[in-house]
C-alpha cells in the first residue's frame, strides 16, 4: 500500500468521519458491521488509487481478524 494514514489517526481522519456521518444519517445508528459495509461500498466504487489505499486501510482496521 503506497498511501496510508497513521494508525492512531484512522478513527479521527476526515475520510472516516465522513463515512461515519453518512451512515448515521442513512441508518440512524452506527455499529462496526454497518461501517464495514459502508466502507466496502465506497471501496468498491472508488477509482482513485490514493482513496482506494485509504479505504482499504480503514477496512483492515475495522475488521482486524481478516
Amino acid at each position: 500500500m503506497a498511501n496510508s494514514i497513521p494508525e492512531s489517526f484512522i478513527l479521527c481522519c476526515a475520510l472516516y468521519k465522513d463515512i461515519e456521518r453518512k451512515v448515521i444519517l442513512k441508518e440512524g445508528y452506527i455499529n462496526n458491521d454497518v461501517l464495514i459495509q459502508a466502507v466496502s461500498m465506497q471501496l468498491k466504487n472508488e477509482k482513485n488509487a490514493i482513496l482506494t489505499d485509504l479505504y482499504t486501510q480503514i477496512l483492515d482496521y475495522l475488521q482486524p481478524e481478516q
